[in-house]
């Protein structure tokens, strides 16, 4: 009864006429002005046809974005979802000609969630099992009752009672609220070590130019692509599917049909195609490659082999290096939670965070068992500003660097490992400059609360001094909400300037307390014999020199602009030579934003005429934003730098005596310093779209003559492979001793934790600023 429960009670209560059809379709179409079925049986009319039908509604199978505009654009189209189980349909979509197709938001009294694994909520866009719960679950299934206890659970989310059931569609949520459909759990198959899911193959087809619609199935351990209409170009088909998939995932063959055949109730008959797809006899292959199927349907097949030359050193489509590289993992070796504590929660950055913390808790145990003088709050504040300033300083962070890199390696890689980690140092800058807020709130209010107890300003304070210690610390409370990381991510740009000028702006009314509270503790006494006595001002010092210094070398440079594609450009510089796995600050604006990018070492020259060959460096940019977009298109022959050239995490090579360096996209930048004069046995896997049409010959050339047999896969031929399969399984055949990542957040984040977890050492930026 559910399939038809919306159909006739939707239309007899809303005062309709119910036109249910017999055999045929045509008669019964012809009258309607509302029309539901499936994708399958409405991609076989033209809408053009069926002038009276002014809405349509599609459910039982994902629908195509030809079908949904074509229909979208004679009247209304509604893209609606909704298994048997949820009484009626829980999702729909009003079509919006020309906008990526879904199954729109939950229909009132029903709930859609989307889980992982654990029954979590996903974050926003990532993929997981969809659940329905609310007024439309039914009970079960009548007389099995394991399959029952396996779908229905009890709703966690609304509780009081509540039941929701798996659908088993996997869906992701889009930022309007609305949902993705990905495919479903059991058209899940494992193809050459991957998971593929095969309604995101038959989308890729079926928004291919001239498919109107599209399947796809795994046959003998191949994938089939079948698609209508008949009278398509194969390649044209299977190089959009390339763009849209991974290269595992993209079709061995391709079936053309006129019209699919279909079930009972309308869907795509998949044992019909099935049989379509049988191999033919031995003596049947040497004829032309047509044939009719058994379902009186006309189908052309073809066997297609990719004829695209990929731009690739090692092609991880060849048979030896996908078993090598694709092959199965060691399992994690924490269960959760610990796992996700050791590796998530307790990273060093964190630690080291929560060290400072705790340094500062035993300053304060020490103030309320000894009771010292209360300028030690002042003191226990400038003392965290100037480290918090300090280890953020180019020459302090190059000592540091310096200090544990030069760590043998002959020492025992537990040791190295941890010397590694030198990279995480933002969290004592982090936990000093929270701390150091934290003693100047407390401070501020307890001179406030003895004003306003007393009438006056006590003893050390004055009225002035409790205004500027105010103001200054408002300014450090909106430094320390700015840098939040949520905000941070979301607003970097406003982040940079605030976290700037805000800063350069306390550093002003920190001199000014420091002032009032000399001249207010030591009344009589010669100012200047009092600032002399007073700690905070020799730390106040130290950090506004530490400030000043990288401004001091602040200057306009001569660039060497080389551009190597569309997309990237390289710039030299002869101003300084850095080491390996350092970056450098360069601007067109030095007040309002600076961009950092990691060097190239040219210690021998930086073969520019520009420059003449002087030694220096180079750096590559490529297009990631506006500032970046404009320097490819309007080449620089002057840019402001400052500071040093600083070490970041690329410098910790040397720590190793083998490595595998992984990278993404432009992330190839940071890396080519330790390609081209590596400092030990080094491996490479780079995943990037067209990487010689992008990033230029030049560069892998580079590639070629150091690391030979590096792994290179271009995602716009096979699409984004599983890095931290290939970087566990290259790492182990390597005999590495750790793993460097340079690329985006998300995936630093995937690959550094899939590898620790599996006892790999992996390193990568931690994206603190």
């Amino acid at each position: 009864m559910r399939p038809a429960a919306w159909e006739i009670f939707a239309c007899l209560c809303n005062g309709g006429t119910l036109v249910v059809r017999g055999s045929e379709w045509e008669p019964a179409i012809r009258q309607l002005d509302v029309l539901i079925c499936t994708p399958t049986i409405l991609s076989k009319y033209q809408p053009s046809e069926y002038p009276k039908i002014r809405v349509v509604a599609t459910a039982g199978e994902p629908t195509s974005q030809v079908l949904a505009d074509r229909w979208a654009a004679h009247g209304t189209y509604w893209n609606c979802c909704g298994p048997t189980e949820t009484t009626i349909v829980n999702t729909m979509s009003r079509h919006v000609v020309g906008e990526p197709v879904s199954i729109g938001r939950p229909t009132p009294n029903n709930t859609v969630y989307i889980l992982d694994e654990a029954n979590e909520p996903v974050p926003l866009g990532e993929p997981g099992v969809m659940w329905a719960g609310g007024h439309g679950i039914s009970r079960g299934y009548v007389g099995l009752e394991a399959k029952t206890k396996e779908s229905y659970i009890p709703d966690v989310f609304l509780g009081d009672g509540w039941r929701m059931y798996c659908t088993g569609d996997l869906g992701r949520w889009r930022p309007d609220g609305s949902i993705d459909i990905l495919g479903r759990c059991d058209d899940q198959v494992k193809v050459k070590g991957f998971r593929v899911e095969l309604d995101g193959v038959a989308t890729s087809l079926a928004d291919s130019p001239g498919v109107s619609r599209a399947a796809a199935l795994l046959i003998d351990g191949d994938i089939h692509g079948f698609v209508v209409p008949s009278g398509q170009d194969c390649g044209v088909i299977l190089q959009h599917a390339r763009k849209l998939q991974p290269y595992y995932a993209v079709p061995a063959r391709i079936h053309q049909l006129d019209s699919f055949p279909t079930t009972a109730n309308g869907k795509i008959d998949k044992k019909a195609l099935r049989a379509v797809a049988c191999p033919p006899e031995p003596e049947e292959e040497k004829r032309p490659a047509s044939a009719s199927s058994d379902c009186g349907t006309l189908v052309e097949t073809r066997s297609v082999a990719s004829s695209a030359a990929a731009s690739t050193l090692t092609d991880i489509s060849d048979p030896t290096t996908e078993e090598r590289l694709t092959g199965p993992m060691d399992e994690k070796w924490l269960p959760q939670p610990l796992r996700g504590l050791r590796h998530r929660v307790l990273i060093v950055y964190r630690r080291l965070f929560s060290l400072v913390w705790l340094m500062n808790l035993a300053a304060l145990a020490t103030l309320v068992v000894l009771r010292p003088r209360l300028e030690w709050l002042a003191t226990l504040t400038a003392a965290n500003l100037v480290t918090a300033v300090l280890v953020r300083q180019d020459s302090v962070i190059n000592l540091l660097y310096a200090i544990f890199c030069s760590v043998p390696v002959s020492a025992p890689l537990w040791l190295r490992s941890r010397c590694a980690s030198i990279y995480h140092l933002g969290g004592v800058h982090s936990g000093a400059g929270v701390c150091a807020t934290a003693w100047l709130l407390a401070s501020t209010v307890r001179s406030t609360v003895l004003y306003a107890l007393t009438g006056g300003p006590a003893p050390g304070d004055s009225l002035a001094g409790l205004v500027v210690s105010w103001l200054l610390s408002v300014l450090c409370c909106v430094i320390v909400g700015c840098a939040w990381p949520s905000f941070r991510k979301r607003h970097h740009d406003v982040f940079e300037r605030m976290h700037r000028f805000l800063g350069w702006s306390s550093l002003s009314l920190f001199w000014a307390r420091t002032v009032l509270a000399a001249r207010d503790s030591a009344p009589g006494v010669d100012l200047g014999s009092a600032l002399i006595r007073s700690p905070p001002f020799w730390m106040l010092g130290i950090a506004t020199c530490s400030v000043a210094s990288s401004w001091l070398w602040l200057r306009r440079v001569r660039v060497d602009a080389v551009p190597l594609s569309d997309h990237a450009i390289q710039l030299s510089f002869d101003y300084a030579v850095p080491v390996n796995g350092s970056f450098a600050r360069i601007s067109t604006r030095p007040l309002l934003e600076w961009h950092s990018f990691a060097t190239i070492p040219a210690p021998h020259g930086t073969a520019s005429e520009t420059l003449g060959n002087r030694p220096g460096f180079s750096l590559v940019v490529s297009n990631a934003g506006d500032w970046t977009k404009a320097c490819i298109r309007n080449p620089p022959t002057h840019l402001w730098v400052r500071g040093r050239p600083t070490c970041g995490v690329m410098r910790i090579a040397t720590l190793f005596n083998r490595v595998v360096i992984v990278a993404t996209g432009s992330g190839i930048g940071p890396l080519l310093g330790h390609i081209a004069q590596p400092s030990c046995p080094t491996q490479l896997i780079w995943s990037a779209p067209s990487p010689e049409q992008t990033f230029g010959k030049g560069i892998l050339d580079t590639i070629r003559r150091s690391i030979p047999d590096a792994v290179i896969h271009d995602t716009r031929l096979k699409g984004r492979p599983d890095l931290v399969t290939m970087a566990f399984n290259l790492a182990r055949d390597f005999n590495a001793e750790a793993v460097i990542i340079i690329s985006n957040e998300k995936i630093t984040k995937k690959v550094v934790y899939g590898l620790e977890t599996r006892g790999v050492s992996a390193y990568g930026a931690i994206f603190d600023s």
